[in-house]
């Protein structure tokens, strides 16, 4: 087995403490109740120390370590051309970006660690610039610390070797309130975890599935007095209650007698959405188990029940697909031109709509029925990046525990800057659809056979709405079944392999 360039023994300090939220958390404890006897005979009541003991904010192990002004070198491989651009300053003036500017201050003022991002954002070629990382495993050259990279291609780069298992790390304590635990207990498969997710990068709480309605076309079209918010702030808001409301919008505006991209909708949605709403009912292509293994999972008649109704909803009249549409207009001008009165998108894409003269707002995507208990969200496998440390490193701990540092610094600066000011400033334009965004990002769902893209399932999937593959769902895994299992059960075995170089 290949080794890693100079890895140096674990010795570096161990990350304490703990942690699971993605702000700002503390722990603390009161002093003890006075248990002091009052004199008999005595009616003054004992004394009662209501002080609080100080909050105790939880810090890196790393906090106080000095790295003599290293260059700690970042790999961002993206396929989506508007990711958030929170990995390099660009004194460009935003408030995302004085929040980059502050993170990287603090890292090297404080700890002597200077940023060095080197950012290939491109929708076409996201995979030969993967590659890079493959080329550092085999000429065996330490070129980046650390990379921010596309899930589709990360996830292969896992069982090839090339991404180093950060879950053996002493200088990386995963527990620690700026890694998402949701996440890493997720994909942690066999006690190894090869990609993460946290506060140190929003490049997965950007892709986040959620649906945007047209505020104004819903109170003209909409006069059964339904309130969305009150059906989400109940459990009620599914996909049969948008279907409901969403069969009540339709109409040909050009009278042309061909529903196109020049007329009037209920909903806008595309093909990826049959993975949101599969997940979003809490289904996935495959878990991680209660032994810290993957299983595959999509082959149950839950499963089928969801795709059918997603199914019908793509098929109905009042529905407008954007990837499949025809008509000539662009589908951001279907819903910017008041033609959508909901549409099922991704968060990183409301930015699209600030300036448009209807109101809009924000809402999770709906549960499957009424008996679904929990909220489960999930974002896209397509266009997210995960972090990940590549094999070949020149010091291993060091990386870890300036990633430690990069999360905590980044859990103070461009965390608040994205949420309480961009989203909230730039994005959400009222009260109402706040209390969404708890729900988006505070229930989020993973699918660890997605990203493992399990028997090429997600292709499938995909094609099964943009072909119109209508009513063979359960054939179609079925048929995939064996294929699956045999994938799932070798990636199993690579990983359990793959442990034997870290001991």
């Amino acid at each position: 087995m290949k080794k890693s360039f100079k890895i140096l023994s674990f010795a570096l300090s161990m990350i304490m403490l703990l942690g699971s939220a993605t702000l700002f958390a503390s722990c603390g404890e009161k002093d003890p109740a006075d248990t002091t006897t009052p004199v008999v005979g005595d009616t003054t009541p004992a004394a009662v120390d209501t002080t609080e003991a100080p909050v105790t904010e939880i810090l890196p192990a790393s906090i106080e370590q000095k790295f003599d002004d290293y260059t700690f070198k970042i790999l961002l491989v993206s396929r989506s051309t508007r990711p958030p651009k929170d990995l390099v300053f660009e004194d460009n003036g935003t408030i995302l970006d004085k929040a980059v500017y502050e993170r990287n201050t603090k890292l090297e003022e404080n700890n002597g660690v200077i940023i060095e991002a080197t950012q290939h954002i491109d929708s076409k070629n996201y995979a030969a610039n993967a590659a890079i990382i493959q080329q550092m495993y085999i000429s065996n050259e330490p070129l980046h610390d650390m990379t921010v990279c596309h899930a589709y291609s990360i996830a292969p780069y896992v069982t090839a070797g090339y991404l180093y298992d950060m879950e053996s790390l002493d200088s990386i304590n995963f527990e620690n309130p700026w890694w998402d635990k949701t996440f890493n207990d997720g994909v942690r498969i066999a006690d190894s975890i090869f990609f993460t997710s946290g506060d140190i990068s929003l490049h997965v709480n950007d892709y986040m599935y959620c649906v945007i309605f047209n505020k104004d076309l819903y109170k003209t079209r909409i006069t059964d007095g339904t309130d969305v918010y009150k059906l989400v702030e109940e459990g009620k808001w599914t996909l049969d209650e948008l279907s409901r409301l969403c069969s009540q919008v339709k109409e040909d505006l050009n009278a042309d007698d061909v529903m196109d991209s020049n007329d009037l909708y209920g909903l806008m949605t595309w093909c990826d959405e049959l993975y949101a709403s599969i997940q979003a009912a809490g289904e996935r292509v495959a878990k991680v188990n209660d032994e810290g293994f993957v299983e595959f999972t999509l082959q149950n008649e839950r499963v089928y029940a969801i795709v059918d109704k997603f199914s019908t909803i793509e098929q109905s009249d009042w529905c407008i697909n954007f990837q499949t549409m025809t008509g000539g207009v662009t589908w951001p001008n279907v819903f910017s031109n008041g033609q959508a009165m909901f549409f099922m998108s991704l968060f990183n894409e409301i930015s699209r709509f600030r300036d448009m003269d209807s109101n809009y707002g924000i809402l999770p995507n709906p549960r499957y029925d009424e008996n679904q208990t929990e909220w489960y969200s999930t974002f896209s496998a397509g266009l997210a990046n995960f972090t990940a440390m590549p094999f070949v490193q020149e010091d291993a701990e060091r990386t870890g525990a300036i990633m430690e540092l990069m999360g905590y610094y980044s859990s103070k600066t461009t965390v608040p800057a994205y949420y309480t000011k961009t989203l909230e400033g730039e994005k959400i334009r009222d009260e109402e659809s706040k209390f969404c965004l708890d729900i988006i990002f505070g229930n989020k769902f993973v699918d660890v056979g997605h990203y493992y893209k399990i028997a090429g399932l997600n292709t499938d999937m995909y094609n099964y709405v943009y072909n119109g593959k209508f009513g063979s769902f359960a054939s179609l895994v079925q048929g995939k079944l064996r294929s699956a299992e045999l994938t799932v059960k070798n990636l199993n075995k690579s990983i359990e392999k793959l442990k034997e170089q870290y001991e």
